[in-house]
């Protein structure tokens, strides 16, 4: 159950993020004035969408089956397998350091007063987190 919640948020994590950085993106270029009932509540709900799926990841990453075998001593043989690696080191690492990012930058830009300042916040550290989240996404588990 806890894969599955895991599995189909990430889908709305991914829209939240596109939506956040493009958004700020087309905001920023077109000069527009930062509004807190559109702009703030994206930029926070997008953040606790992440804090959420990284709460579901944590429980379904120690509910594994990768889990009871890093207890069991198996950690050099997913070391090396790819996949098995970016499942069990990858894959949680890097969401760990997207959310630094994501959460660094939403308070970066709630402490900025300036509107054009605001949006490049969440351009540079919403989109450094959306990266880093879609290079480290188990695709083939994903799709």
């Amino acid at each position: 159950m806890i894969q599955f919640l895991h599995h189909y948020w990430a889908y709305l994590v991914l829209f939240m993020f596109a939506l956040t950085v493009f958004g700020s993106l087309g905001a920023f270029l077109s000069g527009k004035k930062f509004n807190f009932n559109s702009d703030f509540r994206l930029a926070l709900f997008t953040l606790i969408s992440f804090v959420i799926q990284v709460i579901l990841g944590f429980f379904a990453y120690f509910t594994s089956d990768h889990f009871q075998g890093i207890l069991q001593g198996h950690m050099g043989e997913y070391m090396k397998s790819a996949p098995d690696r970016l499942i069990v080191v990858e894959h949680p690492t890097m969401m760990l350091i997207a959310l630094w990012f994501t959460y660094y930058g939403f308070k970066r830009m709630s402490r900025n007063i300036e509107n054009r300042k605001k949006f490049l916040d969440l351009i540079i550290f919403y989109g450094i987190a959306f990266i880093l989240i879609l290079i480290r996404i188990p695709w083939s588990k994903f799709l």
